[in-house]
């Protein structure tokens, strides 16, 4: 008697535990057939950064720019041969077309972009992504070419020898660098870069007698020579000592 007991326990417990496995089963399977399709969105800016720049490259305005997507549907790419696809700037119609995953257009503003996909008529339902476009002002920025010392007062120390200053533009809507113009002042006073490359600015800090500490502001004006309002600057203080 209490070993049929133990036989009827035993075959109730596994009774409940496929119960709840199967459940389980059951949830998961559900789950995973009710995950909706997800985007893959992919874009670039075709304007002008240093070759050696290794970040995302952001448009400003009038900037050039392609975007493209894949849809994912159970682990696979999905066939969008057939579909209506339509495109969004700001809310403004762009384009469609069937199977249009790819789009090129001008970024209107130095503010960011909210781009809109629409697909129609995938499995019967149509399906939308909105994804931000983060746009910039033109940069300008300078680097030192040879090494600087220690911070001094919140600013970097620069020996009294010779240096190489770089201004490095960023964003802007150019093919090359002789599309630019480079302005350069020390301590507010207008000076000339290299001749053959006026993108640096050479600087020879020695001077006679003793060594004093000085004071250096260089900054740099840099401008499109195709589009006037598209400029910008940089400015970076040293001591010298």
């Amino acid at each position: 008697m209490q070993s049929l007991r133990i036989k009827i326990q035993n075959y109730n417990l596994k009774l409940i535990l496929i119960l709840v496995v199967g459940y389980w089963l059951l949830v998961v399977g559900q789950a995973k057939a009710q995950t909706p399709p997800e985007f893959l969105v992919s874009w670039r800016a075709l304007n002008y950064v240093p070759a050696d720049y290794q970040g995302k490259i952001f448009p400003t305005k009038s900037t050039r720019v392609e975007a493209a997507f894949d849809l994912i549907d159970k682990n696979k790419v999905a066939d969008l041969s057939r579909n209506e696809i339509a495109w969004y700037l700001n809310n403004n119609f762009l384009r469609s077309g069937v199977g249009l995953k790819t789009i090129a257009f001008d970024v209107p503003n130095n503010l960011d972009q909210v781009v809109r996909i629409a697909v129609s008529g995938y499995k019967e339902n149509t399906l939308e992504k909105i994804f931000l476009l983060p746009a910039k002002n033109p940069e300008a920025v300078i680097s030192a070419k040879t090494p600087a010392g220690k911070i001094l007062r919140n600013r970097l120390r620069l020996s009294p020898t010779s240096h190489l200053f770089e201004a490095r533009p960023f964003f802007f809507n150019i093919s090359e660098l002789n599309d630019l113009k480079f302005n350069w002042r020390v301590n507010n006073k207008a000076i000339a870069g290299e001749p053959a490359n006026p993108e640096f600015l050479g600087l020879n800090l020695q001077s006679e007698g003793p060594a004093q500490e000085t004071e250096l502001g260089i900054s740099v004006g840099i401008s499109n020579l195709f589009n006037q309002l598209e400029v910008a600057s940089g400015l970076i203080n040293f001591v010298v000592k």
